[in-house]
């Protein structure tokens, strides 16, 4: 009889190596997102603190981000049709989220929209008074004295397109984190999801304003949001309950 040969299992090999987990494949720039499948699905009590919570960390750097850029491309105080919208959304407070499912200002609601503009009148002023307008022409300059603050934001209130254009840009992007969470991962798995946030993100963030890009930094946005859901879940020691009927 002829001699049995064992051939090495090289397919079994090469099927280990194939199978990475997804949270290999999908982690971004020094992060892993495969903490959003432990995300709080609806009608949990964590719910709302935690994607209020990751909003507002989204809100807060993007304030940041256009704060930097405006405050480095003093051109634009030139044209303050653009730049009034521009400091009125710096000034805004990041919204807090309002019970159970609101998590970003909507323009469609004349409530949140008066919030908005009310937390920007409080902090103009303080704005207007950073501002470096020496240089510029003095029929400029004046649009910009602290004491114009409420004339600003009176004007962006009849002027809303560019400032209504910013917050929806928030509102698309939470909504992006909620598909993702909720209804693309159980139904696509978290690499092909993961692929589609960051495509979404790329895309409303270009469209935040004909002046200013924040495309590039749509990475650094999702980090952001999922270390605010990583700190919000081990303060809270987040457990899937669900809220009574």
């Amino acid at each position: 009889m002829g001699e049995l040969i064992m051939m090495p299992a090289r397919k079994a090999e090469n099927k280990k190596v194939a199978e990475k987990p997804a949270a290999t494949a999908c982690a971004g720039q020094g992060f892993d997102i495969s903490v959003w499948t432990k995300a709080p699905r609806e009608r949990t009590a964590a719910y709302f603190p935690t994607y209020s919570t990751v909003s507002k960390a989204m809100q807060t750097s993007m304030r940041a981000w256009v704060r930097e850029w405006f405050h480095g491309n003093p051109e634009i105080l030139l044209t303050p049709r653009c730049a009034y919208g521009v400091l009125v959304y710096i000034c805004t407070h990041p919204f807090s989220g309002k019970p159970t499912n609101m998590f970003t200002y909507d323009i469609q609601q004349t409530e949140a929209l008066d919030r908005a503009f009310a937390s920007a009148a409080c902090r103009l002023g303080a704005e207007l008074r950073s501002l470096n307008t020496k240089d510029m022409p003095w029929l400029k300059r004046e649009h910009y004295f602290p004491y114009r603050s409420k004339e600003v934001v009176r004007y962006v209130i009849k002027n809303r397109r560019l400032f209504y254009k910013m917050l929806n840009v928030e509102t698309m992007l939470m909504d992006a984190i909620l598909k993702f969470t909720l209804i693309d991962i159980p139904s696509l798995g978290l690499e092909e999801s993961y692929v589609i946030l960051r495509r979404v993100f790329r895309t409303q963030l270009h469209r935040f304003s004909e002046q200013l890009d924040l495309s590039p930094r749509a990475e650094e946005l999702i980090r952001i949001a999922t270390e605010a859901l990583v700190t919000k879940m081990a303060n809270d020691n987040v457990v899937q309950l669900p809220l009574a009927a």
